[in-house]
């Protein structure tokens, strides 16, 4: 018996962890940005930061994850094109243009349940570091902004 109950606890802990893995890998699943992570996650000079289901359900996120990527000239184009593809099924567009290149943009996508509101965030500094992130939850358009303005963490 006491086997069982160890093999049962084992089983519901692996069986946590793939969904919580299958839910990461359908959130951006139909988002040309997806491609970003893929493509640079990895590389030098790049910072990737995913946050744990722990530290984002306090503020109403399912889904936290962004990508810093320094001295790449490369990814700067590459970046906007998904951006541009993306932000034609968005709602809300803020962006901020300079010499004609996006520098900073914020998307509020259809999520793909009614409560799930999905968001882009980019912004490219006067150094050239690039910052891309994607957010997804129940929270909202202002909760975001709320969010962003008082925690310097995320």
């Amino acid at each position: 018996m006491k086997y069982i109950t160890y093999a049962l606890a084992l089983l519901l802990a692996i069986c946590g962890r793939f969904s919580a893995q299958a839910a990461a890998a359908e959130a951006q699943k139909d988002l040309k940005i997806q491609e970003v992570f893929q493509r640079y996650g990895k590389k030098k000079n790049v910072t990737m930061v995913e946050l744990s289901k722990e530290m984002i359900e306090t503020f109403g996120m399912t889904y936290y994850k962004s990508i810093t990527i320094k001295d790449d000239r490369e990814a700067l184009p590459f970046i906007r094109r998904r951006l541009e593809e993306d932000q034609q099924n968005a709602r809300k567009i803020k962006e901020v243009t300079d010499d004609g290149g996006l520098v900073s943009a914020y998307y509020q996508l259809p999520g793909n349940k009614e409560d799930l509101n999905r968001f882009i965030l980019f912004k490219v500094n006067k150094k050239g570091v690039i910052t891309l992130v994607y957010i997804e939850g129940e929270l909202d358009s202002d909760d975001l902004i709320t969010i962003l303005f008082t925690n310097k963490d995320l």
